[in-house]
């Protein structure tokens, strides 16, 4: 058996049924799209991604020092929706990658395995990583002939679509490389149509983080500005519009059994009942899922956003608590629930709003409450 067909047999034991490899070589490319996207502030506030970074994470030989090959690994996480819970209660809506285990988890124990037997059955050198690492994963995957990289920036693999995680290995074995297929969008527009917020370029292919859901409702630490919050709709960590628009892999209902929503309450969240969480509760029920990435405040945040939009008049005695929580981003998006829900259930909210602009004293906040007094 080759080194390549061993590698191969390694992954599909570890039940990655999406295995392609790439050679290890500087992505010029990917490089210069990414310089781009930050020159014009389309990453946004993820600062860590400066152009020392992309330059890093599109050379896998600074990843691997001696690396020839890149295997890139992916599984499925497209898993029908959980049965509903009890009506009459407000809920919110969390991307299908987070509704189970946190991926990162799944992935790590697999590719940990992985690289072992590499280094001592193949004696070669191997490192790993899923997101975190300074990888580009959705080029290499590309170029690794796994899918073709879509107009909605996502991975498309034939059959699955945009409803796969990825996870690299890169290696210093030289592997035999997969050709990148010769697929492309043609002239669907479906997930560009889709973006409630216009996220995605007219032409495709670029993302603008500063108008992407996913992006304010897990990495944005601030303020969601005003402008947007009425089209997250009940979305309260991450969101699925783009995926769900592609057709390919639509039909195909396929998920890793980890990645699948243990309950209805973890896919569809009680709003009030995230924003009764206190910093050790939040942590006791999400500790090792994707969610725990928003944090605390992030996640009540989120909440209060999907309150303003689709809360009902039995959610206001939940949203006037939330007015004095301890954390002045909360206390904010709170105020702003409230105007957006006197606004669209045309009733009386003008006395919490008031009450709370007598005590308090970030001038944010204020902005928030006098902003929200005017709608009302």
């Amino acid at each position: 058996m080759s080194d390549t067909e061993r590698v191969r047999s390694l992954c599909r034991d570890e039940g990655f049924p999406l295995v392609a490899i790439a050679r290890a070589e500087p992505d010029l490319g990917a490089r210069a799209g990414a310089i781009e996207a930050l020159a014009k502030g389309q990453l946004a506030d993820m600062r860590w991604m400066d152009e020392r970074w992309i330059t890093r994470a599109t050379d896998p030989g600074t990843f691997l020092g001696g690396g020839r090959s890149l295997i890139v690994l992916g599984l499925p996480n497209h898993s029908p929706e959980p049965a509903d819970e009890a009506g009459g209660i407000t809920r919110g809506v969390v991307a299908r990658y987070a509704r189970g285990r946190d991926y990162h988890r799944v992935f790590e124990s697999k590719l940990r395995r992985i690289t072992r037997a590499v280094r001592e059955e193949l004696r070669a050198g191997a490192r790993a990583t899923v997101d975190y690492g300074p990888l580009l994963e959705r080029p290499y995957a590309a170029a690794a002939g796994l899918g073709w990289q879509g107009k909605s920036t996502m991975l498309l693999a034939p059959g699955f679509g945009p409803w796969v995680m990825l996870g690299v290995i890169a290696t210093t074995l030289e592997l035999e490389p997969d050709l990148p297929l010769k697929k492309t969008c043609g002239s669907c527009t479906r997930c560009i149509v889709a973006c409630p917020t216009r996220a995605i370029s007219p032409e495709g292919h670029v993302l603008d983080s500063r108008l992407c859901i996913s992006y304010h409702t897990i990495e944005n630490r601030g303020p969601i500005p005003r402008e947007l919050r009425r089209q997250f709709g009940a979305r309260i960590f991450g969101c699925d519009d783009c995926l769900d628009a592609c057709p390919v892999g639509a039909k195909r209902w396929e998920s890793h059994p980890d990645f699948h929503s243990p309950s209805s309450e973890r896919a569809f969240p009680s709003l009030t009942g995230l924003l009764a969480l206190d910093e050790a509760a939040f942590a006791e029920r999400f500790r090792g899922t994707a969610i725990m990435r928003a944090k605390r405040d992030g996640m009540a945040r989120n909440a209060c956003i999907a309150l303003g939009n689709v809360g009902a008049a039995d959610d206001l005695p939940a949203l006037v608590e939330a007015l004095g929580d301890t954390a002045a981003l909360v206390r904010g998006h709170a105020a702003w629930a409230i105007g957006e829900l006197g606004r669209r259930l045309n009733m009386p909210v003008s006395w919490p709003l008031s009450s709370r602009l007598q005590v308090e004293h970030d001038p944010w906040v204020r902005d928030e409450l006098n902003s929200a007094l005017r709608g009302t």
